[in-house]
C-alpha cells in the first residue's frame, strides 16, 4: 500500500494537483497562486509551522512568530511580488503562558512591518501542541511575475546572498558552537522581498524560486518546471563564512551548502546577454547576486566541483521522507 511517506511531500502535492481543479492563472506547483485581477495578479501563499519539524531547540516565541511571517513573505518575494497583508492561524494549548503568546505575536508583527506589510487577521484554536499557519497575499504586475518555469538553454543561474548560514546556525545550536549570527538567521529568516521586486522590474529574469529546502532540491524544481537541465559550479556558490566554522570536513560543508536549506535566498535564471546588468541590479537590491552555473538541455542536472563533473543528487529537505540532521 502506498502511503504519504512513500510519496514524499512533492509526490503528495502532485496527487493533490491531480484532483483539484482551479481557474487561477498560476495554481499548485509554484511559490504562490496567481489570480488575475485585470491589470495585475493577486498572489496568495500559505505555510505551516509545527513544533516537531520547524521549531529547533533555542528558538524562542518571538523567533517563532517572526519565522511564520517570514517564510510566507519569502514566497511572495520569489514571484517578484509586493506584500499586501498576512493572516495567521494559531493552534495553541491552554497551558501556554500568555507571555509566550504575546512575544510570538510581537515577532509576527515586527516581521510584517519590517517588510512593508501588516498582520490583517487570523484565527485561534485550542490544540494539543503549538501549530501555526500563515497566509500572505501580494500583488505583482503581469509583465513582472516571476515563475519557476521559463528558463532556456544558455541562461545563467544565480543566487542572492550566501548559502549555508542557516544550516550552520542549526549545528551551532545543536553543538554549542556559539555562531550567533548564523543561529539568528536560522531562527529569524530574512525574506528577499525588496530583492524580488527589483528582479521583477528588471525584465531579465527567466525563472525564480526561493531556497527553502536546499539548493539541490530547488535546482530540481526549476528543472522540472522548465523542462531544462541545470549545471552548477560548486566553487562559484557564495558560502556563508560560518560554514567552515560549523564543519572542518569538506564533504560536510558541501552537504550543508547544497542540501540543508532554510536560507530563503532567491535562486533564479537570467538571460545570458544581460550578465553585464547584474552588478547594477545587486547594487539596487543592496545584496550580492552571484552566477553559479548555466541552464542546459542535457539529460541530468550536473554539479561541477573543481573541474570534476558529477550528477547532482536531489538531497534537499522533503517532508515525510526527510533525512535526519
Amino acid at each position: 500500500m502506498k502511503t504519504v511517506g512513500t510519496l514524499g511531500e512533492r509526490g503528495v502535492i502532485r496527487v493533490i494537483d491531480g484532483i483539484v481543479k482551479s481557474e487561477a492563472t498560476v495554481g499548485i506547483g509554484d511559490d504562490c497562486a496567481a489570480i488575475d485581477l485585470g491589470d495585475k495578479y493577486l498572489l496568495v501563499t500559505t505555510d505551516m509551522m509545527v513544533t516537531k519539524t520547524h521549531i529547533p531547540k533555542g528558538m524562542g516565541p518571538y523567533d517563532v512568530g517572526w519565522a511564520l511571517v517570514a517564510v510566507n513573505l519569502s514566497d511572495i518575494a520569489a514571484m517578484g511580488g509586493k506584500p499586501l497583508g498576512v493572516v495567521t492561524a494559531i493552534g495553541i494549548t491552554k497551558g501556554h503562558p500568555i507571555e509566550f503568546l504575546e512575544q510570538m505575536v510581537d515577532g509576527m508583527n515586527d516581521c510584517a512591518i519590517r517588510f512593508g506589510t501588516s498582520i490583517v487577521g487570523g484565527d485561534t484554536k485550542e490544540h494539543e501542541d503549538l501549530i501555526l499557519c500563515g497566509t500572505a497575499v501580494g500583488e505583482v504586475s503581469k509583465t513582472g511575475i516571476l515563475l519557476r518555469k521559463g528558463a532556456r538553454p544558455g541562461d545563467l543561474i544565480a543566487v542572492t546572498g550566501a548559502l549555508g548560514k542557516a544550516g550552520s546556525g542549526f549545528y551551532s545550536l545543536k553543538r554549542g558552537l556559539g555562531l550567533k549570527d548564523a543561529e539568528d538567521r536560522l531562527k529569524r529568516p530574512w525574506p528577499r522581498v525588496k530583492e524580488g521586486m527589483v528582479l521583477s522590474a528588471s525584465g531579465i529574469v527567466t525563472s525564480c524560486m526561493d531556497i527553502s529546502d536546499g539548493l539541490s532540491s530547488s535546482i530540481f524544481e526549476l528543472s522540472r518546471n522548465s523542462g531544462m537541465t541545470h549545471e552548477i559550479d560548486y566553487v562559484k556558490i557564495p558560502k556563508a563564512p560560518e560554514v567552515e566554522m560549523a564543519f572542518h570536513d569538506l564533504e560536510r560543508q558541501k552537504d550543508l551548502v547544497l542540501n540543508f536549506g532554510d536560507d530563503f535566498e532567491l535562486l533564479l535564471t537570467i538571460k545570458r546577454e544581460h550578465e553585464q546588468d547584474m552588478p547594477a541590479l545587486a547594487e539596487k537590491m543592496g545584496c550580492p547576486l552571484t552566477v553559479i552555473g548555466k541552464v542546459t538541455s542535457g539529460e541530468e542536472n550536473i554539479l561541477v566541483d573543481n573541474g570534476k563533473r558529477e550528477k547532482l543528487e536531489n538531497l534537499g529537505y522533503e517532508h515525510f521522507r526527510a533525512r535526519k540532521y
